[in-house]
């Protein structure tokens, strides 16, 4: 009876969940790079205008804090004639209404020179709406885009292990064992004369590296010693089990179990006894 393998579950399930996650992990860090962490920078900074501007029209007319608070605005206009302004989304507070922003500056500039109470009254109003949506933000600390870069890194190896997967799985359909006991391998065809041994030295061994005990080596007549791993090809073991039980029959089985030789020997100690 022919063997082939394919590619085991827990190989594949494994993989495919390591790309991903990794995938998943480098767009998040993507996502926080280009458009989260922009904009809590963007929402610190207009709560610091906010808070200032807000302070500022509790004083006097020409007092030092409007005339700080109307640099400050000076500084936010020219930083935010600089951005690209869109069509207006959202509403007059809102992150995505640059030009909102700008009119509301405008406004507060025209409140912190004259002092006209109807200018001021609706600057409280932005002010508070503003605040209520960034008063609570914390600016992003100088480590925030570095650490992203962590995460971004991981896309790279999102595309290697769906590429391992695909290799893999390739590879998986080379291996068969026919009928007249012929070996397909990646590495090359042998026929049953040109096998000549199997190393099963570390099959199922109960000590060493246990990633190991999944592994037999056919031996060929050139000396090659071709590696059958039944950690990542499932039904390996039919093959491996084919060819131990060919070479050690008295040691194993067709489905590479060891023989049972408790029975037999208990029977000899028995015999040797009488």
């Amino acid at each position: 009876m022919a063997f082939t393998t394919k590619l085991s579950t827990r190989y594949w399930l494994k993989t495919l969940i390591m790309a991903v996650v990794c995938l998943v992990l480098g767009l998040w860090g993507v996502w926080d790079y280009v458009v989260a962490i922009p904009e809590k920078e963007e929402a610190a900074k207009r709560a610091v205008v906010l808070k200032a501007v807000n302070a500022a029209l509790n004083t006097e007319k020409g007092s030092t804090e409007r005339s700080d608070a109307s640099v400050l605005v000076n500084l936010s206009l020219e930083y935010s004639a600089n951005e690209p302004v869109g069509e207006p989304v959202g509403g007059q507070m809102d992150l995505g209404n640059t030009a909102g922003w700008i009119t509301s500056l405008e406004l507060f500039q025209a409140a912190l020179s004259s002092g006209d109470f109807e200018l001021q009254a609706q600057s409280v109003t932005l002010i508070n709406d503003g605040l209520n949506q960034y008063g609570s933000v914390t600016p992003p600390s100088k480590y925030d885009r570095p650490m992203q870069w962590a995460f971004i890194l991981c896309i790279p190896f999102g595309f290697y292990y769906f590429w391992a997967y695909g290799k893999m799985s390739a590879k998986a359909k080379k291996y068969c064992l026919d009928d007249e006991g012929s070996l397909t391998t990646p590495e090359g065809v042998w026929t049953a004369e040109e096998i000549t041994d199997i190393d099963m030295s570390r099959w199922i061994a109960p000590t060493g590296n246990a990633r190991e005990t999944w592994k037999a080596k056919a031996i060929t007549n050139d000396g090659q010693r071709i590696v059958l791993d039944d950690y990542i090809f499932e039904n390996m073991h039919l093959i491996i089990g084919s060819l131990a039980h060919r070479f050690y029959p008295e040691q194993w089985t067709p489905i590479a179990k060891r023989v049972k030789v408790e029975e037999f020997d208990s029977e000899d100690q028995q015999v040797e006894e009488e």
